[in-house]
């Protein structure tokens, strides 16, 4: 009879209680975390024995070891899931948490996936997309759907002529969007009828253009933040860009060079720049000193291990803010327990609540000890054809121009409420892009954290523990103010500073 071939899963290995492990109160535990590090580094197998019953001889799991947080700390190894349970009951004192995959939280082109092909496309559609001055504008995704509400369409990216072919099931779009890449706003439109050639004319935006970070944000005005504050942007990169200042950073993707931080696809680099740009598009706060933590491989999700390894070296370098513009579902055992060490490391880490229409909380922000926040938006500051126009749904606001963007997740673990509808930031190559989701809205607020917090060097100066955390979040409190949308939508609001700011919330 052929045997059945075992198939392997990844795991992370947590000690019992804590991130790392204690030899004191745990020496067995020390010694096999010892014995997992010594084999991670050649990414080898090794023989684990497993405790059997007094009559019979002890057997041998095979666990590769795959990457390694420190000698005391986190784990990541696979194994085979018929020996899984084997594993847990050889080694008790070990949390085993399965390797999982995180999205930036960025809406657009992620949610606006086509999931079910035209069986029988009846209409091709020749697609031409360009500027003002007819230039063919490349890398534009088209999305086209015939049914929006069971996903079925098609989509495609415009050539380097601004072309692309389409076919689908029917004679009308019910939706269309158009998604540039940088330099344009992109294009909403409902029930259109479609023809053999279509023509689309994107319109290009201007720097300076006051879009909803700038209506609340004067930053165009405000001076670069005088007391260094230190802001590690976990994400897909940061740059290059002259219009932002890298401090340092690490590559943590596994099996990449850990000096290549910069950015592989553009959604880390414009999280940066809502932070500290300087330059023509300011952010919130320029001046604040800059950690690129890459944790996405190039088109492709970023593990938990991934991420925990980027909070880690954010507490070795001193960070005071953390920036998560990404999430998932499902709680996180693994995220969770370092968020927590960077909490009492005296460090506060944002994280984006999720573009799922109103779904919960995703995590990380769904955890207590993250700044959950949900993005918002404001009429008039985006073009009534773009995109960002489709976003626009209750609830409103006290001033009946703001809303909740209708991507954004809600839920009684929401913190604050930022703009992330029609932002503009900074893109790879000296470009600047504009973007929607929780993924723009928390790094608004984490920029808007590092600038009130520059203003108390005395909290800054406290020793990094769990108390300097405590003042920081109890100081931001007192500059938010609510918008008018419910705490499940908006938490305790925006924050604000004392300056000409307040008036326009």
């Amino acid at each position: 009879m052929k045997q059945q071939r075992k198939s392997s899963e990844n795991y992370i290995l947590l000690p019992i209680s804590k991130t790392r492990v204690n030899p004191n109160e745990s020496p067995k535990v020390a010694e096999f975390f010892t014995q997992l590090q010594s084999s991670s580094e050649a990414t080898t197998a090794i023989s684990l024995n497993v405790r059997k019953r007094p009559a019979q001889n002890s057997d041998e799991i095979t666990v590769t070891v795959l990457d390694s947080i420190d000698t005391e700390g986190a784990k990541l190894i696979s194994i085979s899931k018929e020996e899984l349970a084997n594993f847990r009951f050889s080694y008790p004192g070990v949390r085993i948490i399965p390797e999982r995959f995180y999205s930036p939280a960025i809406a657009s082109r992620e949610i606006m996936k086509i999931r079910l092909s035209e069986t029988q496309p009846l209409t091709t559609v020749n697609l031409r997309i360009s500027n003002a001055a007819r230039q063919g504008i490349p890398g534009v995704t088209a999305v086209f759907f015939s049914d929006f509400s069971a996903s079925r369409g098609a989509s495609g990216v415009t050539d380097a002529k601004g072309q692309v072919t389409l076919k689908l099931n029917g004679t009308k779009a019910e939706r269309i969007y158009l998604y540039p890449e940088h330099s344009y706003w992109g294009h909403y439109a409902t029930d259109v009828t479609l023809k053999r050639d279509m023509n689309y004319t994107l319109e290009q935006f201007l720097p300076g253009y006051k879009d909803a970070l700038r209506y609340f944000y004067h930053t165009s005005t405000w001076r670069p933040i005088e007391r260094k504050v230190k802001v590690g942007v976990i994400d897909t990169g940061i740059g290059p860009h002259e219009d932002l200042t890298v401090l340092g950073g690490k590559n943590l993707v596994r099996g990449e060079e850990e000096s290549r931080y910069g950015d592989v696809e553009g959604h880390g680099t414009h999280v940066a720049g809502i932070i500290a740009a300087g330059g023509h598009m300011k952010g919130v706060a320029e001046g604040a000193e800059l950690m690129s933590y890459r944790v996405f491989a190039k088109g492709q999700g970023a593990s938990n291990f991934d991420i925990i390894k980027a909070i880690d070296q954010a507490i070795k370098d001193g960070c005071d803010l953390i920036n998560m513009s990404l999430g998932e579902a499902q709680d996180d055992e693994a995220i969770s327990s370092y968020i927590k060490d960077a909490y009492n490391a005296g460090i506060l880490c944002f994280a984006a609540n999720g573009n799922d229409n109103r779904g919960p909380v995703s995590f990380p922000a769904a955890y207590s000890l993250a700044i959950a926040v949900s993005a918002m938006g404001r009429k008039g500051t985006f073009p009534d054809s773009s995109v960002q126009s489709g976003a626009i749904h209750e609830p409103f606001g006290t001033d009946e121009a703001n809303f909740i963007a209708d991507f954004s997740n809600q839920g009684s673990e929401t913190d604050l409420t930022a703009p992330g509808v029609g932002i503009i930031s900074t893109y790879p190559g000296n470009h600047y892009a504009v973007m929607d989701g929780t993924s723009m809205s928390c790094p608004a607020a984490a920029g808007m954290a590092a600038r009130i917090l520059a203003g108390s060097p005395k909290i800054l100066d406290l020793p990094r523990n769990q108390t300097r955390a405590d003042e920081m979040v109890k100081y931001l409190a007192i500059y938010t103010k609510l918008l008018g949308f419910g705490a499940n939508f908006e938490g305790k609001g925006m924050l604000y500073t004392n300056d000409e700011l307040h008036s326009k919330i």
